[in-house]
């Protein structure tokens, strides 16, 4: 009897660029997600109004986008590398 193919396996780089990519994505995509979410908090308990609601999220998104991008096209980028044998 011939043994069955085994099934094709990620590369060690691709594991590493998935990994890096969700330690890179995860804490920067949920601090961002933390100050947005504050500031819509004091959109409706403080009297600030919508202008420094706009401003906190302008900034959180303006530090943290950069980030999860890079997180991103890493974990893509690790998930679209070709399997190996």
């Amino acid at each position: 009897m011939s043994q069955p193919e085994a099934p094709p396996r990620r590369s060690a780089v691709a594991i590493a660029m998935i990994v890096i990519g969700l330690m890179i994505l995860i804490p920067s995509g949920l601090c961002t997600s933390v100050f947005a979410g504050g500031a819509f908090m004091s959109l409706f308990t403080e009297s600030g109004g919508a202008q420094d609601f706009f401003m906190v999220v302008t900034e959180a998104l303006f530090i943290g986008a950069p980030f999860i991008a890079i997180g991103t096209l890493l974990l893509v980028m690790g998930l679209r590398r070709p399997r190996v044998r």
